[in-house]
């Protein structure tokens, strides 16, 4: 079962806004639309708006804890390769990712995200990082994800992107979410791909592709893309913007499949 997510400090939470408030005003920081990141289409949202996923409000930064595991595990999701057979544990799932990725190559994109978010869900085997690598927050690199057959909630999003990227979605269209369930009460993640008519999510939880507005328990807390990532902050009033969470008290993978 999943653990309950600690109670976040009030005085965490205001300094974070704090942050976020003061680097908005400098503009230290960058204020990223939807769209202003490479997408599959669709015009820039007005940047008055909150329009990143989970209708939040994001903020380019380099200095998150997950960036650095993030720098080693992205390199590894442009190279995979699904034709081959690098483990011989790895080769049946492998094998199977393959061919889905090969049919989707054919297909319209809504049936290409659905049938591979589907595959990678069929094959992988939830497992909490804590059992499965004897850490409590490791990011599994694709190969690693195959050969072992299971993973966490990262984990299902890093292979979906791989297996995305070799099927011809651009890696800049896609970004891995890290965020709150308020409903469940605990941390997730999830593959989020970006279009003209919103964020699709790719979830571990479900074989159904749905845009973002459709999940409202969702707060996304920072998300990482190719090179870039960014945090990601709910606009209450003005230029304020609240943060959801203490970024290194985050650690997502309590999401369980229900099949």
């Amino acid at each position: 079962m999943a653990s309950p997510l600690a109670a976040v400090a009030t005085e965490t939470i205001n300094t974070l806004s704090k942050q976020a408030s003061e680097a908005l005003k400098s503009r230290q920081v960058q204020k990223v639309a939807v769209t202003a990141r490479p997408s599959l289409g669709g015009q820039a949202a007005a940047e008055s708006e909150p329009s990143a996923v989970f209708h939040s409000v994001a903020f380019r930064v380099s200095s998150i804890p997950v960036a650095r595991k993030w720098k080693t595990v992205y390199p590894a999701v442009v190279a995979a390769d699904f034709n081959g057979c690098a483990q011989e544990s790895g080769c049946a799932a492998r094998g199977i990712l393959g061919k889905a990725i090969e049919n989707a190559n054919g297909l319209a994109f809504r049936q290409k995200i659905s049938g591979i978010n589907r595959t990678v869900n069929r094959i992988v085997r939830y497992q909490p990082d804590a059992e499965n690598y004897g850490s409590k927050d490791y990011w599994a690199k694709p190969d690693e994800i195959l050969a072992r057959g299971k993973g966490d909630c990262e984990d299902y999003a890093i292979l979906k992107m791989a297996a995305l990227k070799a099927a011809g979605l651009p890696s800049e269209a896609m970004s891995i979410v890290v965020l709150r369930d308020v409903r469940r009460n605990l941390y997730h993640a999830v593959l989020a791909i970006t279009t003209s008519q919103g964020h699709f999510i790719l979830d571990n939880l479900s074989d159904e592709v749905k845009l973002d507005r459709a999940l409202p328990s969702y707060q996304a807390l920072f998300s990482v893309s190719a090179d870039r990532s960014w945090i990601h902050g709910i606009k209450t009033t003005g230029d304020k913007v609240a943060s959801a969470a203490p970024l290194a008290d985050v650690m997502p993978g309590e999401g369980i499949a229900v099949r």
